[in-house]
């Protein structure tokens, strides 16, 4: 039987991690393997290849990532998560080869699995998203990650991330960098699809877009009031969900520019919109990598991007980066971009393609598998 190929994750939302694992299980599939994903919720955002199976075990109540303690209750709930994960995986799935846990909340559950192969996936810088819990109560804090990330091998997306890593928890268990992959052909295939330019009362090639989350990271306050110090030559579409969208919105009011800001929601496929685009802005204050990115390299699109810790300085020049919370600098780029869309354009790296991505994947499994026979 071809080798099993399993992904762990809280969910399938639209997010950069969860791209990653529906790319990399499809190619997975190309090369012969057999890719499973497990979910702990059953809210799917995602497309899913028909090759792929997907499995839902639910954890049966919510729990609070406050308490980082690892004695909690919270920290028992999620040893119970665990086993019956493992009991899952064992029973319906079988022997996985290789196992990639995505995601902290997932990353803490599997640190009490007794699966074997397990690989932490890092997508973004820990000391950034536990800034505030490491300035309240830093040994707790140090400690908790040390358990959660010194529990099986870890492979970050971004050099930066793995080096944030280690700078908190010490050499303590094996780490690499694998970036995340970027699948050209399919995001240039899906974006033939209509992107109703029409129905958004937008033109092909006029508008600048920002595709994220609505949440503190992705740095929409400072994105709008960096637009509202441009000329406003072309209108700002901003594509994705999440809590902070009505405050934005709000925002957009108060600073007189909500007739040149568009708020699209969610889309499934936002590569039609992301391809049509004059330019591309990301503005998050930290990020483990940068998907759109090296989405928008895939389809020719000029991009700029907050220098940000960590990914966005591996994937562009100097030039196309603005420091984090330079609201003047941010609008001054973002005009000169606008004059000069072809000095920002990016080609991509082909070393981010897929197939290279998931055979480093298979390496980084191979090596540990050899320090393991080497140990017996």
């Amino acid at each position: 039987m071809p080798p099993i190929i399993l992904f762990i994750l809280k969910a399938l939302e639209g997010r950069g991690a969860e791209r990653m694992v529906t790319t990399l299980a499809s190619t997975y599939a190309d090369m012969g393997y057999r890719p499973h994903i497990l979910c702990l919720e059953a809210t799917q955002d995602m497309l899913l290849d028909a090759r792929v199976q997907y499995h839902i075990v639910p954890y049966d109540e919510m729990f609070s990532e406050q308490n980082l303690d690892p004695e909690s209750t919270q920290a028992q709930a999620y040893e119970s998560v665990a086993k019956r994960i493992d009991g899952y995986v064992r029973s319906q799935i079988g022997k996985p080869d290789l196992i990639l846990a995505n995601i902290y909340k997932i990353n803490w559950i599997m640190a009490y699995s007794q699966l074997p192969n397990i690989v932490n996936v890092l997508h973004t810088a820990l000391s950034k998203q536990f800034q505030n819990q490491l300035l309240e109560a830093p040994v707790q804090t140090i400690n908790h990650l040390k358990m959660v990330y010194g529990a099986h091998p870890c492979s970050c997306v971004s050099k930066g991330a793995r080096q944030d890593l280690i700078d908190l928890i010490e050499n303590i268990t094996k780490t690499t960098t694998i970036y995340n992959p970027c699948d050209a052909a399919d995001i240039n295939t899906k974006a033939a699809a209509s992107s109703h330019l029409e129905h958004f009362g937008l033109v092909d090639k006029e508008y600048i877009i920002h595709v994220a989350s609505f949440d503190d990271m992705k740095g929409h306050r400072d994105l709008l009031q960096a637009y509202a110090k441009t000329v406003r030559k072309l209108p700002l579409v901003l594509v994705g969900k999440g809590r902070l969208e009505e405050e934005i919105k709000q925002l957009a009011t108060e600073l007189g520019i909500s007739d040149s800001i568009k708020f699209l929601g969610f889309q499934t496929n936002p590569y039609p919109l992301i391809k049509s685009a004059a330019l591309m802005v990301l503005t998050s204050k930290f990020e483990g990598f940068g998907y759109v990115i090296v989405e928008a390299q895939a389809l020719g699109v000029p991009v700029i991007s907050t220098d940000c810790p960590f990914g966005p300085r591996e994937l562009l020049p100097k030039e196309n980066l603005i420091a984090v919370g330079d609201i003047d600098g941010l609008a001054t780029l973002i005009d000169q971009a606008i004059d000069n869309l072809t000095d920002y354009i990016v080609p991509l790296n082909q070393q981010l393609l897929p197939e290279h991505i998931a055979s480093q994947y298979l390496a980084f499994g191979s090596v540990l598998d050899s320090d393991k026979n080497e140990g017996l």
